[in-house]
């Protein structure tokens, strides 16, 4: 089933209620003229096609370190443990904002140095990871914005201490080419909410994302000139339930390999996250206790990835 998922012009002077009817309908848009270049794009899908493809062995000499920065394995990751019978169809690899071994933010779980891999086999790696990451965040930061404008709290998340520091993951994907099977718990990616605050996905052209809309699973095309961009269950948090964040998966309907970059940026760890106060009323008071973006995040990771906090670090060489 495919239904028309909504589209937010970034260059729009009516971009901030573009998006508040997308998040209180569907909760999924499709984001244009965002200005993120196709060429920096198109070099991140050649750079992860590239490390992809090599074998599991050279995979692994930068394997997911505690910090959960580098590569994760096949089906290490589990979204839906009540319905799937084995871990997603899926392997990945982290990047993250770096923080230096020797920094303060050391003692807070999730900040840490990223790990590349081998410079001499995969030369232009790092650079274009690095590259796509910063221009990812300042999206993600002029994003985060419009979503407080459209919530009705505009200039809340310009002060100091929210996004100075985001916890900003960008997640390079690569699906196996092997069918899913809905009735024997075999995904893609099982079914989920996105924990966090906003994801900006990039796809190709191969489909498979779906979301659940009005109670039925809807396919969600792939576009080229556009960002599939959904709300997580922060931002469900900041507008007190007004804004939805969507169940969805991905279906591998068509037995071909899929590649995607999604890139959750979320605000500094110890960002108190609580309704707007556009939100509530005393008709409507607050429905969701008070938490912080950083512990939301690590009771989730302990649910769905099985090698949170027991991967020791790679060698020293790799952390850069």
């Amino acid at each position: 089933m495919v239904v028309a998922i909504p589209e937010v012009d970034f260059s729009s002077p009516n971009a901030a209620e573009q998006l508040r009817v997308a998040c209180t309908q569907v909760g999924f848009f499709y984001l244009v003229h965002h200005g993120i270049p196709d060429t920096l794009k198109s070099q991140v899908y050649k750079e992860m096609a590239t490390f992809f493809s090599q074998p599991v062995e050279e995979k692994q000499k930068v394997l997911a370190n505690k910090y959960m920065r580098g590569y994760t394995l096949m089906n290490e990751e589990t979204l839906d443990p009540s319905v799937q019978t084995r871990g997603d169809t899926k392997e990945g690899y982290y990047i993250c904002r770096h923080v230096p071994l020797d920094s303060e933010e050391m003692q807070l779980p999730l900040h840490g140095p990223n790990v590349f891999p081998d410079k001499i086999k995969f030369p232009t790696f790092q650079e274009t990871m690095e590259k796509y990451h910063v221009a990812m965040c300042e999206l993600g930061f002029n994003v985060a914005k419009l979503f407080a404008e459209a919530a009705g709290a505009k200039g809340s998340f310009d002060g100091p201490g929210l996004f100075d520091k985001p916890m900003a993951a960008l997640r390079l994907l690569h699906y196996a080419p092997e069918k899913s099977d809905v009735d024997a718990g075999v995904f893609g990616a099982g079914a989920h909410t996105d924990y966090g605050l906003i994801t900006l996905l990039s796809t190709d052209a191969t489909g498979g994302l779906q979301i659940l809309h009005e109670g039925k699973w809807i396919d969600v095309p792939p576009r080229e000139d556009a960002f599939v961009v959904n709300i997580g269950d922060m931002a469900e948090r900041f507008t007190n339930g007004a804004f939805k964040s969507t169940l969805h998966r991905v279906v591998n309907v068509s037995g071909k390999e899929r590649f995607s970059v999604p890139f959750f940026y979320e605000p500094n760890f110890t960002c108190q996250v609580k309704c707007f106060p556009s939100c509530v009323s005393e008709e409507n008071p607050a429905k969701y206790p008070m938490t912080t973006s950083g512990q939301h995040l690590v009771d989730m990771y302990k649910i769905t990835h099985a090698s949170f906090e027991t991967q020791s670090p790679t060698a020293t060489d790799n952390v850069v």
